[in-house]
Order: C-alpha cells, then sequence, then structure tokens
C-alpha cells in the first residue's frame, strides 16, 4: 500500500509540474482581463502531455541512461515551453484585438 500512495504522489507532483506554469501564465492574463486564458488551458493541457509522454517513450526507445532523470527534465522542458508559447500567443491575440478595436473607433469618427 505505501508503494501506491508514494507513486500517486509522485504523479500528482510530475502533473503540477508539467501544467503549473501555463496555469500560473493563464491566472496572470486573465487577472489582466483576458478572461478566456483560462479557457485555452483546455486544449494546450491534453497536448503538452502528449507531448511529453511521446518524448519519453522515444528517449525510452532510444535507450537512454538514467530514465526517471530524464523524464523529469523532459516535463520540466515541455512544461516552460507550453507555458512561454501559451503567454506569447495570448499576447498576440490581445495585440490583434486591441489594433481590431483602434481601427473600428478610427472607421466610425
Amino acid at each position: 500500500m505505501p508503494k501506491l500512495i508514494l507513486t500517486g504522489v509522485i504523479l500528482c507532483a510530475l502533473f503540477c509540474a508539467l501544467w503549473g506554469p501555463s496555469f500560473l501564465v493563464a491566472r496572470r492574463l486573465q487577472r489582466q482581463g483576458d478572461w478566456a486564458a483560462l479557457r485555452a488551458l483546455r486544449l494546450l493541457w491534453p497536448a503538452q502531455l502528449v507531448l511529453a509522454a511521446g518524448l519519453i517513450f522515444a528517449a525510452d526507445a532510444a535507450g537512454v541512461a538514467k530514465p526517471a532523470g530524464y523524464s523529469i527534465a523532459i516535463i520540466i522542458a515541455v512544461s516552460v515551453t507550453g507555458a512561454a508559447a501559451f503567454g506569447a500567443w495570448r499576447l498576440v491575440l490581445r495585440q490583434m484585438e486591441r489594433r481590431r478595436m483602434r481601427g473600428a473607433h478610427r472607421r466610425f469618427k
């Protein structure tokens, strides 16, 4: 039974490491007025999970030594990269919306 509990705790920690940074980026964007940022996570989280699992399986098939080390490194790399890409994508969408609204405001003057 303790091994099962330890495995569950480790899995929770890995999921928090995988999805935590993107959630923090989404919460920050939501506080800045981007109310759709949290909704977009429903697409990002499965993509991060599939990418991390695929990279871990590929590294295992390639025969890389120390599976725990490369698994954690892959999860952290996918997490940070996903959070940065998500933040950049949402900021680009906000800038496009601002420009569109500025153009609409100028047309009606």
